[in-house]
């Protein structure tokens, strides 16, 4: 999933570009979750659409397993809030209040989800990191970030290669060899991660790392994209 969600970011289509997508994301994260629901629904509307231009297909895997989440919050929410009684079956009960919240919490997780789609399918984290390091955050913040992201690149490959390697030999047949395998699975890893994790250290200092990683750069642009946006969702705020 990580190497395929890499290659979705380099070849997805970028209607807004550069350090401004972040910018236009973090801005319109922050708009939903404190103006009122039109303006939710208009982002709803707004960064679906601009993901599924990015990338229709990826665009659904990424959501299927969140919006599975977010659905079944909303069914536990609708049946477990108290207030007037509209419909009831067996020890199920429906309330106005539980209707009114739910549909609030859902239209609110809805929008962020669509907004952190767009970020996630359009973004790696140098680039990143690379638009939140012009914010002034301490660079001893943004190295820390930079390392976390290569260690959990270092700890997925070698979980992807001991999996294969432990399915190719049957590893997994049977509840017991299956107990067996994980255990041993997650002991290599760690283990092997952690060589390559010094290996990564020996080779940042033969090359003078002095806690300053090269983050690339990409040009602005979607300027009015960005701007048509913001003021949809500030207009919304306002007519709601």
């Amino acid at each position: 999933m990580h190497e395929t969600l890499e290659a979705i970011q380099m070849t997805s289509r970028k209607p807004v570009d550069g350090d401004l997508k972040v910018y236009l994301s973090i801005s319109s994260l922050f708009l939903v979750m404190v103006l009122g629901k039109f303006p939710q629904i208009i982002a709803v509307i707004i960064f679906s659409a601009l993901c599924i231009y990015a990338d229709k297909s990826a665009y659904f895997r990424i959501i299927r397993i969140p919006a599975f989440f977010l659905l079944a919050a909303m069914f536990v929410i609708l049946f477990t809030t108290d207030g007037k009684v509209i419909a009831s079956f067996w020890i199920f009960r429906i309330t106005e209040e539980g209707i009114n919240t739910a549909f609030s919490a859902f239209l609110r997780s809805a929008a962020s989800l669509s907004v952190l789609s767009f970020l996630i399918m359009t973004t790696s984290i140098p680039e990143f990191i690379h638009a939140i390091s012009r914010l002034k955050i301490p660079n001893f913040i943004l190295e820390m970030l930079m390392l976390v992201y290569r260690t959990i690149q270092i700890l997925f490959d070698e979980l992807t290669k001991l999996d294969t390697s432990a399915s190719s030999r049957l590893g997994y047949l049977g509840f017991r060899n299956m107990i067996r395998t994980a255990s041993l699975l997650a002991f290599s890893a760690f283990m092997r991660s952690m060589q390559r994790s010094e290996i990564m250290e020996e080779a940042l200092e033969s090359r003078c790392y002095r806690g300053c990683y090269p983050l690339p750069y990409t040009r602005n642009k979607g300027f009015g994209i960005s701007a048509l946006i913001i003021a949809a969702l500030f207009m919304a705020g306002w007519l709601g």
